[in-house]
């Protein structure tokens, strides 16, 4: 139990830290006057962001004082206008700076200080929309000439907006009616739409179970912990995915569907359609095209982050990351459209196992709920602005996400870390030996193996069989069973990702025992063929498998075959390399701290 003492201490360390990122952050803005030849001017951009530097840190300790006394809650209408109240020497900014839902904003016409605002506090304001309070898009250094603002109409019809007018407008967006804020980026051809995820945080009432429930969710204010409406957050975790790297994030930017390539009719060298196996191509995100799949999980990072190149959608770097989307960051979506500001999506099914025509289509749903390979052309085919397309989306609506339950197989940057060699497919300067260099570790989610599973061990009984060389389907099945369970209980430690919190048990990938000894997905380690194989499933009866010690990346929502199998929360796990139904999604994050 904390005593107040504790707290006093807790508080004390907080005044501590802030107190050294205000030095720090002051020391970078005198490197950065070095180069400016005004001496006057940089004095007071210097003493300006001082003080605003000083008021954030006055009203951070406010908010943790309230919260100690309020276990964890507090009234952020009660920190507005409190500038002059805590720093009375400062009363000359009164007609510049107010607080609202407890962070400063600049209200004044000299862009140098709205600057100096945003970089220190970060410009994401909190809105309020239908009762509802969030963090709004944050459309900060996304480049004006590349982005606009997308409304949808009842009829599913899309207008513009400049992203300047779209930052004082909420009529594009209505979080608390599973309307979801929409925009696109378009540099030289390439187009890509994009679906803005709100930083909160969750609380899973009975996790690990196979009983899907609904997720509760608060918003969170700016970057803080703090619940947007000053309730307490107690016994919610605050979702990973809005942490990159030591970057704290106000949301992020999710593409809507699956990627595409600039030439989605290519054939590549196996026959099939989409991109291929290249990084020659420019990612694009848009409906009722072929998703780029066959492409190694290294060249889906890599052309992920080209996206911010001169070609790229967005066409810069400047501020703004792109990269291939994460397990949580995959969990950040599922978890609001699990919440009541979502629905859980229609499967995609456009696709069929033909070879040398294996087409899958973005932005499709079919004619039920559980709908599965629809051959191209079939009549029960829906886009993704029909009655039974939006179903598709992770709202019900044409402003969800679309693609994550059936479609292809998506690839995500997440791996589990047990030395194979098959971690090699991710390689794209970013992994090395087998092994995620430290430097680019923000990019991906690792996940820790068993003992018996690292580096490539798994013994089996007295004389030393390994997985590779056991005698026999049953001694294999055993390994395999063990290795895929002390994995999965691994995927407790991950929060977020919607693997263990939303499932209970898992099926590896093994052999039968008798009958033809072909490989399937079981539970048991001892299994006829003719008792067919064994999916675990967790929430929404959706596939929960587990791959043996060479598949060690993972891929989410099932694919266009699988029927119920599929959804967000289906997960299993692959080799990395290219394959005919493997496809991907990016994410884009924007901050001054990128």
């Amino acid at each position: 139990m904390k005593t107040k003492e504790n707290a006093k201490r807790g508080i004390s360390l907080i005044t501590l830290v802030i107190t050294i990122i205000v030095v720090i952050v002051l020391a970078a803005a005198v490197i950065l006057t070095l180069n400016n030849n005004n001496p006057v001017e940089n004095a007071k951009e210097a003493t300006f962001r001082n003080d605003v530097a000083s008021i954030s840190e006055q009203l951070n300790l406010y908010a943790l004082n309230e919260m100690s006394k309020n276990n964890g809650a507090y009234d952020i209408a009660s920190m507005n206008g409190k500038v002059s109240e805590y720093i009375t020497e400062l009363t000359q900014y009164d007609s510049e700076l107010k607080v609202e839902q407890g962070k400063i904003v600049y209200i004044g016409s000299d862009q140098k200080k709205a600057q100096i605002v945003a970089e220190l506090v970060g410009k994401v304001d909190t809105v309020e929309v239908g009762g509802l309070k969030y963090n709004k898009p944050n459309l900060l250094y996304l480049p004006s000439a590349t982005t606009k603002a997308i409304k949808w109409d009842t009829n599913n019809v899309e207008s513009e907006m400049e992203i300047t007018a779209a930052d004082k407008n909420t009529s594009w967006y209505d979080y608390a009616n599973k309307k979801w804020a929409n925009i696109y980026t378009n540099n030289n051809g390439n187009k890509a739409y994009w679906v803005w995820i709100p930083r909160y945080a969750y609380k899973i009432d009975h996790p690990h179970t196979t009983t899907a429930e609904q997720i509760h969710i608060k918003f969170l204010s700016g970057t803080s912990n703090m619940a947007s409406d000053g309730s307490s957050i107690e016994g919610y975790t605050v979702h990973p995915a809005f942490t990159f790297g030591g970057t704290q994030l106000s949301g992020i930017w999710v593409a809507k569907y699956e990627a595409s390539s600039s030439d989605p009719n290519k054939v590549d060298e196996v026959g099939y359609t989409g991109g291929g196996n290249t990084t020659g191509l420019q990612v694009r995100v848009i409906p009722d095209v072929y998703s780029w799949r066959n492409i190694t999980t290294g060249n889906m990072q890599t052309v992920s982050m080209n996206m911010t190149s001169s070609n790229g959608s967005v066409g810069t770097d400047s501020n703004a990351d792109i990269h291939h989307m994460k397990n949580i960051e995959w969990g950040a979506v599922a978890y609001l459209c699990q919440s009541v500001y979502g629905e859980e999506p229609w499967i995609n099914p456009y696709g069929d196992w033909t070879v040398g025509s294996y087409k899958l289509k973005t932005g499709y749903a079919g004619g039920i709920k559980d709908s599965w390979s629809l051959n191209e052309g079939h009549a029960n085919l829906s886009k993704y602005n029909t009655v039974n397309g939006v179903k598709a989306s992770t709202t019900g609506n044409i402003t969800g996400v679309y693609d994550m339950s059936g479609g292809a197989w998506e690839y995500t940057a997440s791996l589990i870390d047990n030395g194979s060699s098959n971690i090699g497919f991710g390689k794209s300067g970013h992994i090395q030996n087998y092994k995620v260099k430290d430097e680019y570790k923000k990019y991906y989610d690792i996940y820790t193996p068993g003992e018996e599973e690292k580096e490539g061990g798994a013994y089996y009984g007295s004389g030393g069989a390994t997985l590779w060389n056991s005698g026999n389907a049953e001694s294999q099945n055993i390994i395999r069973k063990r290795l895929t369970a002390a994995t999965y209980q691994n995927f407790e430690s991950k929060k977020g990702d919607a693997l263990w919190e939303t499932s209970n048990g898992h099926s590896y990938f093994g052999r039968y025992t008798a009958g033809t000894g072909e490989w399937y997905w079981l539970r048991d380690t001892v299994r006829d063929s003719e008792s067919g194989g064994q999916f675990a499933t967790g929430w929404n009866s959706d596939f929960m498998l587990v791959g043996h010690a060479s598949y060690p990346w993972f891929v989410r929502g099932g694919n266009f075959s699988y029927g119920s199998g599929a959804g967000v929360f289906a997960s299993d796990s692959v080799h990395g390399n290219t394959h005919a139904s493997g496809g991907f999604r990016p994410v884009l994050v924007v901050g001054g701290a990128l």
